[in-house]
């Protein structure tokens, strides 16, 4: 479990560039994308990377918008880590984040393998 800053949230504004920097210092190979109240709206992934990369994207001019996951897989606090292990390895994916009931990213966890 990632917790308080390690758990990085990036504006939808932010540029592919800025994204890649951000997850590179966190070493997560993820960063939850969120609106000015930290709703989620999506993760930035190493595979979101890569295929913006195949498209030979604008890394200065594309915005995390246009890379993102938007159906990104969420949790909530008291999910049980088997849970969330089950939903990663159905998904095959290695993260997840943690939201409210009103689907603010809670930056005390965010579950990884």
């Amino acid at each position: 479990m990632r917790t308080g800053e390690a758990i990085r949230r990036l504006p939808l504004k932010t540029t592919l560039a800025e994204g890649v920097m951000e997850m590179t210092r966190k070493g997560l190979g993820m960063t939850a994308v969120v609106d000015p109240g930290d709703h989620a709206l999506g993760v930035f992934t190493d595979g979101d990377l890569r295929r913006a990369w195949d498209r030979a994207a604008d890394v200065h001019g594309t915005r995390m918008q246009e890379v993102m996951t938007r159906a990104a897989k969420r949790i909530h606090p008291g999910t049980l880590a088997a849970e969330a292990m089950l939903l990663m390895e159905t998904h095959r994916i290695t993260s997840l984040i943690v939201v409210d009931e009103n689907d603010v990213v809670v930056v005390r966890s965010t579950f990884t393998t």
